[in-house]
């Protein structure tokens, strides 16, 4: 029973909630992470990016669970994230302490070669996490008060340079927020 109670702390993720909305609430962690995952394997399923799959979904999988003990840290233009990564840490600490063996190593390993974006697959990863947002969000065209084209190409193009085919998706999906007046709500 020690496993099973140490492995709900994983639940947690279902109560920490983002800035975007669903309905009349926010998005939880846990929404998003499985929202990612299937997102990426929509991208999997249509192209070759010569990536190990199962590792995408890990990172994908596990990418957020800091935030169990961080709480989200969100992108948007009017929030400053100054002290993310120092909550962050925190957070893997006491995190690898609470979670069952072998997931606690599992969980850090994975957060963070997502963090330092070295491998293929953490930067598809990175991608999809990226993306994610931006196509979850045109259900709420009210959250988009604040947000400019610059802001998201400044912040996110990056992620998507070494896959043309998600950078083609990014461009598209921002000139269907600028056709559709999402930016001047």
């Amino acid at each position: 029973m020690e496993d099973i109670h140490k492995f709900r702390i994983f639940n947690k993720l279902k109560t920490i909630y983002r800035f975007n909305s669903v309905e009349d609430r926010k998005e939880s962690s846990a929404e998003h992470s499985w929202s990612c995952l299937i997102l990426a394997d929509l991208f999997l399923s249509k192209f070759d990016f010569n990536v190990d799959k199962l590792k995408v979904y890990e990172l994908l999988m596990y990418h957020d669970v800091v935030e169990i003990e961080s709480g989200d840290t969100p992108l948007h233009p009017e929030i400053k994230r100054l002290d993310k990564k120092d909550k962050e840490k925190k957070a893997i600490e006491l995190l690898h302490k609470s979670l069952p063996i072998p997931l606690n190593d599992k969980f850090v390993n994975l957060f963070t070669e997502f963090e330092e974006q070295k491998t293929v697959e953490s930067k598809f990863a990175k991608a999809i996490d990226a993306l994610d947002a931006e196509i979850h969000e045109l259900d709420y065209k009210q959250d988009w008060k604040g947000w400019t084209e610059e802001f998201l190409v400044n912040k996110k193009l990056k992620f998507f340079e070494e896959f043309p085919e998600m950078k083609k998706v990014f461009f598209e999906i921002l000139d269907y927020l600028k056709t559709n007046d999402y930016f001047n709500h």
